[in-house]
This record gives C-alpha cells, sequence and structure tokens, in this order.
C-alpha cells in the first residue's frame, strides 16, 4: 500500500521509509511560525518567552534550536492592546538573545500570508505554527498544522515535535470551475456537505481534474479553513501552478512529494464545480453553507474582507472590478483589510486602492484587524470573508457573521443585502 502527501512528508521528517495512519512519530520540523501574541502573558503567568528561558535553563542549555527556522511576525502595527504590545516587545528580545527571522512594519501583516509570501514555505516541508490557521501552507504542498503552548516550547528547544500520522479524507474536485467560484465558495461548499465534523483530526487532502484551475490565492483560502472542519492539515498536490509559485518568492531548494496512486484514503468524496453557484455560510458554523440565492434579500449593516483566510491581491483585484465606478450603499461600513503589506503595495500600485476609497470602502493596513476586534452591535449584521463566524466572534453576542467570497461581500456591500456577485462581474 502507498503513501499519502502527509504520510510521505511525516516518514521523511521521522527518517523512515514508510508510516501508517495511527504511527505516533518524533518528527523533525523544517519551519516554526510563531505570531507576536504567543508572547504575550496569557495562557501563562510568564508568557512564551519566560517560560522558554525557565525551560533552557533546566535542560542546562542557553540556546533555541536553530533560529534560522524560526520565523516571528507581529500581526498587528501599531499594537492595539497591551496584551499585543507585550508581545511584540518580547519577540524582539527573543531575537535578540536567540536569532529568528522577525518581521515588522511594511515587511509584515497577517502572518500566514507573510509566510507563504516571504519564501518560507515549500514542498516538501514539515512545517508548524503556534496558531490555528497554519494549515494554509499546505496549499504550496507541505505538512503544515497548528500547535498550541507548550508544544511551541518545544519545538523551540529542541526542533522535534510528537504527534500521530493523521488518516486521510479526499476531496475530488471535478469539472470546470466557472470564472464567478472562487476557494472561499469550494471550502464552504465542501463543509456544507461533509458537516462540522467530517474531518476531525484527519489530512485534507485535494485532488482531481478541476484543481488545476484554481489559484494559489485560492488554494491558500481553502486550506486555511481546514481547522474550521477541524482537521489537523490540508494540502494540494505541487502541480506546476505551485512549483512556478514558489521558485518565484524563494531560491532554496525543496523536494516536492505526491501521493501514490495505490495510497489509502479513510474516505473520498466528490464535488462538481461545473455551474456551481456562489456559496454563503449562515451565522453560527463555517460549515452552515448553502447556495447564495437562499440568501437573497438578507439586509446587513457591515462588509469586511480580511483575515489570513481571504484579502490577497486576487481578492483585491475581483473587490474594485465589482466596486468600480458603484458607491457601498449609504448606511452600511465596508472595511477592506489587505492580508499583507505586500498585497497592499501591489494593490496601491494597480491603483485598486483608490477604486475602493472612492466607493467609499474603508481600507486599513494590514492586520488580523475585525477578525479579533469587536466591532458589531446588538442585532447588527456582518457579511464578511473571514473564516469564522461564531456566536460574538466579530461583537456582541446577538449580532449575525454570514462568510463568503470577497466578491459576494462586495456585492452585499453594494446593494446593501446579500445578492448574487454574478450581477457585477
Amino acid at each position: 500500500m502507498g503513501m499519502t502527501i502527509t504520510e510521505k512528508i511525516c516518514a521523511r521528517a521521522t527518517g523512515r521509509e514508510k508510516v501508517r495512519p495511527g504511527d505516533m512519530i518524533n518528527a523533525e520540523v523544517d519551519k516554526l511560525y510563531i505570531k507576536d501574541l504567543r508572547f504575550a502573558k496569557g495562557e501563562d503567568p510568564k508568557g512564551l518567552y519566560g517560560v522558554f528561558k525557565d525551560l533552557l535553563s533546566s535542560m542546562g542549555i542557553s540556546k533555541a534550536w536553530d533560529p534560522e527556522k524560526v520565523i516571528i511576525n507581529l500581526d498587528e502595527q501599531p499594537a492595539r492592546t497591551l496584551k499585543r504590545a507585550e508581545g511584540q516587545l518580547n519577540a524582539k528580545r527573543f531575537k535578540e538573545e536567540h536569532g529568528a527571522t522577525v518581521y515588522e512594519g511594511e515587511m509584515a501583516g497577517i502572518g500566514h500570508n507573510v509566510m507563504v509570501e516571504r519564501g518560507h514555505v515549500k514542498p516538501g516541508e514539515f512545517i508548524v505554527g503556534a496558531d490555528s490557521h497554519s494549515c494554509t501552507y499546505g496549499a504550496l504542498g507541505c505538512f503544515s498544522t497548528g500547535i498550541g503552548f507548550t508544544e511551541t516550547v518545544g519545538v523551540l528547544a529542541t526542533g522535534k515535535i510528537w504527534l500521530k500520522v493523521p488518516r486521510a479524507v479526499r476531496f475530488i474536485l471535478k469539472g470546470k470551475r466557472p470564472p464567478w467560484i472562487w476557494g472561499k465558495d469550494i471550502v464552504l461548499k465542501i463543509m456544507a456537505e461533509i458537516g462540522p465534523n467530517g474531518a476531525v483530526n484527519k489530512t485534507v487532502e485535494y485532488s482531481g481534474e478541476a484543481i488545476k484551475e484554481i489559484s494559489i490565492d485560492s488554494r491558500l483560502s481553502m486550506c486555511n479553513m481546514a481547522v474550521e472542519m477541524v482537521a489537523l492539515n490540508a494540502v494540494f498536490p505541487p502541480d506546476e501552478k505551485a512549483l512556478e509559485y514558489v521558485k518565484q518568492v524563494s531560491q532554496e531548494d525543496f523536494r516536492a512529494v505526491e501521493s501514490d496512486p495505490d495510497a489509502e484514503y479513510e474516505s473520498t468524496h466528490e464535488f462538481d464545480l461545473t455551474d456551481m453557484e456562489p456559496y454563503v455560510a449562515a451565522p453560527g458554523l463555517p460549515s452552515n453553507g448553502r447556495p447564495i440565492s437562499e440568501f437573497f434579500g438578507t439586509k446587513i449593516d457591515q462588509a469586511f474582507i480580511g483575515t489570513c483566510s481571504n484579502a490577497r491581491i486576487e481578492d483585491l483585484r475581483v473587490v474594485a472590478r465589482i466596486l468600480k465606478g458603484r458607491q457601498v450603499r449609504a448606511g452600511v461600513r465596508m472595511i477592506v483589510t489587505p492580508a499583507s503589506f505586500g498585497a497592499y503595495f501591489q494593490a496601491r500600485e494597480e491603483g485598486l486602492l483608490e477604486i475602493l476609497q472612492r466607493a467609499k470602502a474603508m481600507v486599513t493596513t494590514s492586520e488580523c484587524g475585525l477578525c479579533v476586534r469587536p466591532s458589531l452591535a446588538a442585532d447588527e449584521v456582518c457579511v464578511s470573508s473571514g473564516n469564522r463566524n461564531f456566536t460574538g466572534r466579530m461583537g456582541d453576542r446577538d449580532s449575525k457573521i454570514y462568510l463568503g467570497s470577497p466578491a459576494s461581500v462586495a456585492a452585499a456591500a453594494i446593494a446593501g443585502e446579500i445578492t448574487d456577485p454574478r450581477e457585477f462581474l
């Protein structure tokens, strides 16, 4: 029996020829991503910085594991909370004492996008991140998953992590993707069909003829939401499109792997994208997705495009295309937060930001933004390109969040209600 992409990467990281689902492994980590908040006090009174110093002292060593493999990002600048400011200060102290790559200022943005754009993600690598959406990187054919506070400290000290090789769920995408369908629509449809617990602790593997037409930005969005399926990780095969992207952002060597034809999957699901309708998820769970037509006429107070799920350059382009020559409906707040400063500057060079501002959208600098800050009063309704629509996620518990593609969000901002984005494309 052959191996999946994830199994091959886990085997290589463990120095084995073969691993099987359920095997416990002690894997060598290729990259560790940490966001600034992890260095603040919270999960432990001393914070990651203090706990790590104590651990090194108890182990009789003075330095962290390979600093070239530790990437830290300051997600919010300037810091808007004392906790975030404390985390950023400690992150810089950590760099001074142990070494690490730290992105701040105009080099930063939302960390998961920075990791990809700055060439820290390559096919075949074993990557972990101190944030649940670290599963995003699987879009480029690597294993990547989020880890907790304790595991992060352990990886910093040893460069290794202990985990169970996950069973695989395969999603075969068939047919021809319509031009109005993006990765967000596809993943919302998939989650709606498999349910909120359809991939618990599994590896999600995308395959099928239709993936060739799915852009890297859309693949990142689809892998980003693996954690919303309670999956351990998600991965796309490293095809020509992925390899070309990686070569553009990194000069380092890598070794891509693909699943064997006889690899074993716990379950396989097929999805035909032909003539697919845009999807929207109703408030409460990201898996509450249904065709957008079922939500037509739903009045909104806020339209938000941002988070590590979307707001990359592909998204900003389609939003500008929809908004060009139009105005956001009076009474609707539209906030656009680019996923990284790289995307922000590229959008500025292409004239996209001016289009958005002329349409009365509020464009912010790159950060996690409204994904982690309250912005909705009781009974207010937001349509968001984010990844989570849990009760109280963006404000009052009586507010409501619908999830959709950036195109669907932009169309709703113009109409003042959820409507068909195809009418504006």
